[in-house]
């Protein structure tokens, strides 16, 4: 070999070399790194967080109850009413009026409405918040009604209810009393149930402008609750 070509020969083996730096600079460089990729798949997984679990219940009874009380809103049923209470989606104040013929006709009864969590799977407590003589409503405002309970099914819905409460203050079930002591009186007295079940309606669910006969009536009224109030309490222990 010639000196000239062993001159040659570092040269080319350097330039070489450099070639080969540069190619791995660039596979490198196209190559993302470990992080990045554990980063992105760490984006785009479902979350696991117990969040993320509860969020998808929690928004379907959201939905649940918006779309209901947009429909109540727009076609609330007959005799009755209801509107959330201090913006409370979870919570409502519904009225329901004493049906013509009864001994709650000129009356309007208020209702307090909670839903769960679990709703529309598990029913909403409902109770009076107006205070009502009727053997299937306790004195807290507790009602006995089967659609509340047992029949309660995703289905129903709280127009609905407020209709079957509606048919109950027209129709009592003494057979299935949440008071014994007035569902024995309607059975044996009903024109002594019927009585104070009318002054319990102008004293507690009417204004005095609607009473017909005044203070006078008020008074009665107040009387008959003072004296059944006790035996009710008892007949509840």
């Amino acid at each position: 070999m010639s000196s000239e070509q062993q001159a040659q020969q570092p040269e080319a083996e350097g330039s070489h070399e450099q070639e080969a730096e540069a190619e791995s600079e660039t596979l490198v460089a196209e190559v993302p790194s470990i992080p990045s990729v554990a980063s992105s798949v760490e984006e785009n997984a479902p979350s696991t967080s117990r969040t993320g679990k509860t969020a998808a219940p929690l928004s379907g009874c959201v939905v649940r109850i918006k779309h209901e009380l947009q429909d109540i809103r727009r076609h609330p049923p007959p005799n009755c009413s209801a509107e959330m209470q201090n913006e409370d989606l979870f919570r409502w104040t519904a009225g329901v009026n004493g049906p013509p013929g009864s001994v709650y006709e000129g009356g309007h009864f208020r209702l307090d409405i909670r839903f769960p969590a679990s709703y529309p799977f598990r029913p909403p407590r409902i109770r009076f918040t107006t205070r009502i003589y009727h053997c299937n409503v306790d004195s807290r405002g507790a009602i006995c009604l089967d659609v509340l309970g047992e029949r309660w099914s995703p289905v129903m819905n709280v127009s609905k209810v407020l209709l079957s409460i509606y048919v109950l203050m027209s129709e009592c079930n003494p057979d299935d009393p949440l008071v014994m002591c007035i569902a024995d009186q309607y059975k044996t007295n009903r024109k002594e149930h019927d009585k104070i079940a009318r002054h319990w309606t102008k004293l507690f669910a009417m204004t005095k402008a609607q009473t017909k006969d005044g203070e006078e009536d008020q008074d009665q009224a107040q009387e008959d609750s003072q004296k059944q109030e006790p035996v009710a309490s008892q007949s509840e222990k």
